[in-house]
């Protein structure tokens, strides 16, 4: 795997050699691995102190008055049922038993005196290194768990059980205690002697350690499944993905094994169980050493490649040893490797822990003290038999106090920096609100501007059209009146024709620059007293489903194409009655105002933009500087003007 620089920095002249470079001075590099190795040594103090508590209370199995056992006999049975038991021959045995190395159905009986049975009855702790079991008193069933059948069976008797042996069941004097057990895949049935003795002795002395053995076992496995969720999250959010991806296999390596011993109808025959042990448990030896490697930071190129093919080759191993090798010796060589697999294991990470404090700059020093409490247990869990102590158990057991350590590292290391980030969301948040303000503002500054951009541009046209329209015509007027070439008729339709010009410019001076809901209605109350006082009737209908998304520029460009296209029909039109029908179709404005008159003449229609009399190539100019199209239909009797208007925003501004 490629070496990761991401995390090196290269000093600068002048600048001291920081965390993780190659530069770092050797007397700083000996001061941190002097460092590390004192926290190591403290924090398997206190881990083994703490949590074993040599020095604490233990539990004391010697202060139960415990019933002997006598006269142990053992028969192979054919069937691992009661009535198979009972009819077998059993011969006289010596406890502890060990059996070896083909399937079997065993039938262990055992004889216990009662002087007289108590009240509370008998509590017996029922535990043999089997498959499954049936215990019974004097010929009756106390504990039956789960499935007996060789190939079928399930693994309840991988746990301890406390079972109440009721006064009922006993008799004064001799008893008997029958145990008829199951196993197939590990090639030996070890049977010991139970313990028993008063009911409330046995539950109260043992319930420490059967808590240790079954519930602190679950809440371990549960504790690395959370973890290895949290790892799946970041393999996809964090920019470590290495370590991310490590950590996740770890903490679900770690979770399989706890459930090992836990969930009990694993689907699995007996030597499919054992190579699922074996897999697992070197799955987690070879997943820590990578995670060690990802956690430096700067991970080895090799190491990485090299533990998931030494994982590889072991599972192999394994699946030929247990399948292929005769029993026991398949068993007792994968036990050997897998023992010095653990160990070795522990050894490369206390090793590559102490290679990366000696040649780096590193800070991390309590999460390297706790993930050397880790080597420690796998190191035990390999070899820690050959010295007398638990094997295969401290690892497991140590899980829930391991992760809360590193949590608590986790979060003490990275606080500021937790900090830190709610101090960025707050200024961040603070200036986007500041930021939304300004924007608001300034939009509302542009509208404004529009607004009077456009006005002031109606204004400039107006000008233009006095001194083009009405002014020209009250010159032409007055040339006529001093020539004596303008009679009384002449001079009142001209006179006629100012006054409208004049009235219509006064009207659109005061046009709506808001909304076409606003404009539409200050036309419709402009307009109708006008037309109905030239002696016109007037329709208005107007549907609109959705309200316009119109400038304002826009707004006063209709408002002048419906004032042109109304004075039109009443100057030229010839009729008595103005229709105009506003609607809304399909996201398009679709405005026609009609007339009963005569209808368009040949040269009336204008035949392009800008030709045409009566104002009507100013209105196809108006039309298009908005993007709309204006159109003029022939309906005999009448004519109809049309505008069709997209209602969208971002519109040409231009009039």
């Amino acid at each position: 795997m490629a070496h990761d620089e991401s995390h090196v920095r290269r000093p600068a002249d002048g600048v001291q050699p920081t965390e993780g470079s190659p530069l770092t001075p050797p007397s700083s590099r000996t001061r941190s691995l002097v460092r590390l190795i004192a926290s190591i040594l403290l924090a398997q103090a206190l881990f083994w102190g703490l949590f074993y508590m040599p020095w604490g209370p233990k539990p004391s199995f010697d202060k139960i008055d415990r019933i002997p056992f006598a006269n142990a006999q053992l028969a192979e049975l054919t069937r691992p049922t009661p009535s198979a038991a009972d009819a077998a021959t059993h011969r006289k045995v010596n406890l502890p038993y060990v059996d070896c190395c083909d399937p079997s159905y065993l039938s262990l009986k055992m004889t216990f005196e009662v002087p007289e049975p108590p009240v509370e009855g008998l509590g017996l702790v029922a535990f043999q290194q089997v498959d499954n079991f049936i215990y019974r008193i004097n010929g009756s069933i106390i504990h039956q768990r789960g499935r007996m059948d060789m190939g079928r069976q399930t693994f309840h008797g991988q746990r301890p059980y406390v079972l109440h042996v009721p006064q009922g069941l006993l008799k004064a004097g001799e008893n008997e205690l029958s145990i008829i057990t199951v196993r197939e895949g590990h090639p030996y049935t070890d049977l010991i002697e139970p313990l028993m003795g008063p009911h409330r002795q046995v539950q109260e002395l043992t319930a420490l350690r059967l808590w240790q053995t079954v519930d602190y076992r679950m809440l371990g496995g549960m504790l690395t499944l959370t973890l290895g969720l949290f790892g799946l999250i970041m393999i996809f959010r964090s920019q470590e993905k290495r370590f991310a991806f490590w950590l996740t296999v770890l903490c679900w390596a770690w979770t399989a094994y706890a459930a090992y011993g836990l969930y009990l109808s694993l689907p699995l025959s007996g030597v499919g169980r054992l190579i699922f042990f074996f897999a697992v448990t070197a799955l987690v030896n070879s997943s820590l050493v990578c995670f060690i490697d990802a956690w430096t930071r700067r991970p080895l190129p090799w190491v990485q490649p090299v533990m998931m093919a030494v994982w590889a080759a072991f599972t192999a191993v394994a699946v030929y040893a247990m399948y292929v090798m005769p029993q026991p010796s398949g068993h007792d060589l994968m036990t050997a490797l897998w023992g010095w697999f653990g160990f070795a294991a522990g050894v490369a990470v206390v090793v590559r822990l102490l290679w990366h404090f000696a040649v780096a700059e590193e800070v991390r020093v309590l999460e390297a003290s706790i993930l050397s409490v880790c080597a420690v247990c796998l190191a035990l869990d390999g070899i820690g038999g050959k010295f007398g102590l638990l094997s295969g158990a401290y690892l497991i057991e140590s899980a829930p106090l391991l992760l809360l350590a590193m949590l608590i590292a986790f979060i003490q290391r990275n606080f500021h920096l937790f900090q830190s980030a709610l101090s960025l969301n707050s200024l961040l948040e603070s200036n986007l609100k500041k930021r939304e303000a300004e924007l608001e503002e300034a939009h509302q500054r542009e509208r404004q501007l529009t607004e009077l951009q456009a006005r002031n541009e109606e204004r400039r046209r107006l000008m233009q059209d006095m001194h083009d329209g009405v002014g020209g015509q009250l010159v032409g007027l007055l040339l006529e009146v001093r020539r004596g070439a303008a009679d009384n008729e002449r001079m009142a339709e001209g006179l006629q024709a100012a006054m409208d010009e004049i009235r219509l410019m006064i009207d659109s001076v005061d046009a709506p620059g808001t909304s076409l809901e606003t404009m539409l209605c200050v036309f419709e109350n402009r307009v109708r007293p006008r037309v109905e006082g030239a002696g016109f009737g007037f329709d208005w209908d107007v549907h609109m489903n959705t309200p316009a998304d119109l400038s304002p520029n826009e707004v006063l460009q209709i408002f002048r194409v419906m004032q042109e296209a109304v004075t039109n029909a009443m100057k030229h039109s010839g009729g008595d009655r103005i229709s105009v029908t506003v609607k809304d179709l399909d996201g398009t404005l679709d405005l026609s105002i009609r007339d009963n008159g005569h209808g368009l003449t040949e040269n009336d229609a204008p035949r392009q933009v800008g030709q045409g009399g009566h104002g009507l190539g100013n209105m196809s100019m108006r039309a298009q500087s908005i993007g709309g199209e204006l159109a003029w239909e022939d309906a005999r009797p009448g004519t109809c003007v049309r505008l069709r208007v997209p209602l969208r925003s971002g519109l040409p501004q231009a009039a």
